[in-house]
């Protein structure tokens, strides 16, 4: 069978308009999938990184120019050589409330699980968040730079395949948000602030039971973990974490474990409330 010339060019019409319309549905899919959040949550997540590591590195340039500066001068904002972070604490807080976060609770929930399932006293990542808060409320830039530090040096165990999972797991944003209330048992800082949000008025006086037991020279990893929750104090958390103290520990436990310490602060409570 001879092909005429018309018939070959016919062909070739039909296979490039067949293969147009194969590219024309991939294309209207693709950009259907790029038009979502869950995409958008995606490609933004790398950035929403680059961006916190960035903000991390100039605080610790800022600071090293810092101890260059007169120590007379150097606090003063009218000072014309003043070295103002603001700037990196603006993008710091930026990826606090960017959907990114969303993704690095999970993964801090994650490694924190690990960490319990192997046993492991230390993990570092347990605490990422709060040290990101403690530095937004540096005054110091030295302090501040000493900080931004560390918390960069706990990317260096972050590897390509993590970026790449936390990055895809933001597709389904649903499901992002779902593990990291699953994942909630996980964070110590998360677990304790849930369960004090959830306590009753009558419960409201354990924070003041906490600081008690202190005060009365008590040494327990647990109550001063709870204790570091209330305050916000990240080094007594950490301490606290290294020394033992266990996630799982809840408000009830504490009250049982110091009953007659718990009697003796209520009596005293309930002495002070009278006219």
């Amino acid at each position: 069978m001879i092909l005429k010339t018309s018939d070959v060019i016919a062909l070739v019409s039909a296979a490039v308009a067949g293969l147009s319309l194969v590219i024309a549905i991939l294309a209207n899919r693709s950009q259907g999938r790029i038009a979502t959040s869950g995409f958008q949550s995606a490609q933004r997540f790398k950035l929403d990184t680059a961006e916190l590591l960035a903000a991390l590195r100039g605080i610790m340039i800022k600071a090293a120019l810092y101890t260059q500066q007169d120590p007379a001068l150097r606090e003063n904002q009218d000072y014309s050589d003043y070295i103002d972070i603001r700037p990196e604490k603006a993008s710091i807080q930026r990826f606090l409330n960017s959907s990114s976060a969303v993704a690095y609770y999970a993964f801090v929930a994650r490694k924190s699980r690990e960490a319990r399932a192997a046993k492991r006293e230390s993990e570092a990542w347990r605490i990422f968040f709060m040290e990101l808060e403690q530095l937004l409320s540096m005054s110091n830039t030295f302090a501040a730079g000493r900080l931004a530090a560390k918390i960069e040096m706990m990317f260096d165990d972050v590897s390509d395949q993590e970026i790449e999972e936390m990055s895809a797991g933001l597709e389904d944003l649903a499901a992002s948000i779902r593990k990291i209330l699953q994942e909630r048992p996980y964070d110590i800082a998360i677990k304790a602030m849930t369960e004090i949000g959830q306590e009753s008025e009558a419960d409201s006086r354990f924070p003041a039971f906490i600081t008690y037991l202190r005060e009365q020279g008590t040494k327990d990893p647990d109550v001063d973990l709870w204790w570091a929750v209330n305050s916000g104090d990240t080094a007594v958390l950490e301490d606290a974490r290294k020394r033992g103290a266990k996630l799982q520990t809840t408000q009830g436990d504490i009250v049982s474990k110091y009953h007659e310490e718990w009697e003796k602060f209520d009596a005293s409570q309930s002495a002070a409330d009278l006219p």
